[in-house]
């Protein structure tokens, strides 16, 4: 990173005139004071900060200044069209190539080279899982000398979590996933040495449940217990039955694991037979759901669709370009040393249209003090990990005309 300070002059007039015992003292000429000595009189450095910013990110860039000089911070950019930054030093990228952020503050300046880098492709979730330890997954693909992992499932908590082995031993968690298990329960409760052991056996993409509905992607653990997808119509991806996959979290099924189709695709692609499975019923959470447990997505009327499964990553899946939706946002002009309510009138749905507005975040302030252009983010994220975000300008002016014609803010 390029950082350079620049030597701007500026004169201070301090002309002092007296006499004594009727004798006039002449004084030398006021020197002029260059902008590095008003620097070091502000401590006004630069720090160690960003060089890149990918198109559509922002990061920001940072001055040591002392505490009674850091509303004199003013940034500009030479390249608008590549790189524009607000009053806090945020600096976003627009597109491709270079430009040069400054702060000033009095007659000193400092240069910040920043060169903006294409953006990386855009993928979407399908899952709910929680996932960790991968580097401990990585490292055990490259072995192959074992089952890469076991899984339990605890019926207390209606969670599944696969691990990976250290050594020979299963310790690590790597994925946590939700299911719905069955409504007697096949273990003792609370007692964690009583659990039943199965080993994975054979896999069918759809299987007939007997009562007119299908599974998919069923996996065996026992003649008759299988992991698999809550229950659909006919075996068409469009044909999900909405009531069943929303008891996902639930003690409802009647027998088996049901599993959102990406979970029960993960077991299907990924366990082999003879994989080790141990069901538990425990209340000892920490212990049999390390990772804890996701709670899913829920389909409801104001869902795009009630016959696919939003996990599915089908390209006709209709949830498959849909993100959550943060509504409410506009741009907002303030007076200086009036405040504004940055969550007012601000609400988020997730992919599926559930309210999610409690999980809305911010990055960015506002100084209320101090004229100036700022950029608020807004972020939220839903349960498969799908992200929003919008971006908000919050002007403090003394402007009048901004503020009688733009949007009120309170």
């Amino acid at each position: 990173m390029s950082v350079k300070i620049k030597i701007v002059s500026a004169l201070v007039l301090c002309a002092v005139v007296f006499s004594l015992s009727a004798c006039a003292v002449r004084l030398d000429p006021p020197r002029e004071i260059t902008s590095v000595e008003e620097a070091e009189y502000m401590g006004f450095k630069a720090v160690e900060c960003i060089d890149k910013i990918k198109v559509g990110s922002y990061g920001f860039l940072k001055v040591d200044i002392k505490l009674d000089y850091e509303d004199e911070v003013k940034w500009f950019t030479n390249n608008p069209a590549v790189a524009v930054v607000d009053s806090n030093g945020r600096v976003d990228g627009v597109k491709e190539g270079k430009a040069t952020i400054t702060a000033k503050a009095k007659s000193a300046t400092i240069d910040y080279e920043i060169e903006v880098i294409k953006a990386d492709k855009e993928t979407l979730s399908y899952s709910t899982a929680f996932t960790a330890n991968q580097e401990y997954l990585r490292a055990n693909k490259e072995k192959k000398n074992q089952d890469l992992y076991a899984l339990i499932v605890n019926e207390y908590d209606n969670s599944v979590t696969a691990y990976t082995y250290v050594g020979v031993d299963y310790i690590k968690p790597v994925r946590a996933m939700v299911c719905s298990t069955g409504k007697s329960k096949k273990t003792i409760k609370n007692d964690d040495l009583s659990y039943i052991r199965y080993n994975i056996g054979e896999k069918s993409e759809w299987v007939e449940l007997g009562d007119g509905k299908y599974g998919r992607y069923a996996t065996k653990i026992s003649d008759d217990y299988s992991f698999m997808s809550t229950p659909y119509s006919d075996t068409s991806p469009n044909a999900l039955i909405a009531e069943n996959y929303n008891n996902i979290g639930k003690s409802v099924s009647t027998k088996n694991v049901l599993l959102s189709v990406a979970d029960a695709k993960w077991i299907y692609d990924n366990c082999n037979e003879g994989t080790l499975v141990r069901v538990v019923n425990s209340d000892n959470t920490k212990g049999y759901a390390p990772l804890g447990v996701p709670k899913g997505m829920k389909l409801t009327e104001n869902s795009k669709s009630l016959k696919w499964d939003p996990t599915d990553s089908s390209k006709d899946n209709p949830y498959s370009k849909l993100k959550p939706v943060i509504s409410g946002v506009s741009d907002a002009y303030i007076e200086p040393e009036t405040g504004i309510d940055l969550l007012k009138d601000i609400k988020a749905i997730d992919t599926c249209g559930n309210d999610i507005t409690g999980k809305i975040t911010i990055d960015g302030t506002v100084n209320v003090n101090v004229e100036g252009k700022y950029i608020v983010s807004y972020y939220v994220t839903d349960n498969m990990g799908r992200t929003a975000r919008v971006d908000r300008k919050v002007v403090v002016t003394t402007d009048e005309k901004l503020l009688t014609t733009a949007p009120l803010a309170e």
